[in-house]
């Protein structure tokens, strides 16, 4: 990996420890093609493979006030990523421990050949950015405005209930129903396997940050 990559993934880590969501996408969207990659190459099973490179991104998300700084962010995340496929592949297939090493110049291959599908993902990745911000636009103006505050601004629900006047519980449940919406409007929006990825771990979050 060249100086600047490590520079971009030094500083997506630290905003990501910082509680920056759009962090933690970043960071899924370089690296999702090549833990697949590496995953598939230890277990053949394309779907668990999928589900633990989820998994450990929300496991990412959930710890992250716990998380320390990396000194190879890179590295972090694929060993990170092994040592979870492994244990969740022993656990369904209650086999013996397989050998979990990853392959330098294997990736460095498919880094070489993904450039494309790389470009393809960004694209796609904008496409949904801005699919949701015409999702949240087309949110009646109230929940328009809680999600602004809450999610936007930063505000936590107590300065919310003093900004609107409303109450605590009319705010969570406005919040609750355009998060609803906004859930239902990414299920139907199009998008390439990689980024379906990307909006499949946007969707998982969503009932986590209402707290």
């Amino acid at each position: 990996m060249n100086q600047p990559d490590i520079h971009i993934d030094n500083r997506c880590w630290s905003r990501l420890l910082d509680g920056d969501k759009e962090a933690l996408f970043d960071l899924y969207s370089r690296y999702y093609h090549s833990l697949l990659f590496i995953g598939l190459k230890q277990i053949p099973d394309a779907d668990l493979v999928k589900d633990v490179i989820q998994q450990q991104f929300l496991y990412f998300w959930e710890k992250r006030s716990t998380l320390l700084p990396a000194k190879n962010v890179k590295s972090y995340i694929i060993i990170s990523f092994l040592r979870r496929l492994t244990g969740d592949w022993l656990r369904a297939r209650k086999m013996v421990p397989l050998e979990v090493a990853w392959s330098h110049k294997e990736e460095e291959e498919f880094s070489e050949c993904s450039c494309e599908e790389t470009l393809i993902l960004k694209d796609g990745y904008d496409s949904l950015c801005r699919n949701l911000a015409q999702i949240i636009n087309a949110l009646p103006a109230r929940q328009r405005e809680l999600i602004q505050l809450r999610f936007y601004d930063g505000l936590g629900y107590d300065a919310m209930v003093e900004k609107t006047a409303l109450a605590h519980r009319t705010i969570y449940n406005k919040i609750h129903e355009a998060l609803g919406r906004i859930k239902e409007g990414l299920l139907h929006s199009p998008a390439s396997s990689g980024v379906k990825s990307i909006l499949y771990l946007l969707i998982a979050l969503l009932p986590g940050i209402l707290l």
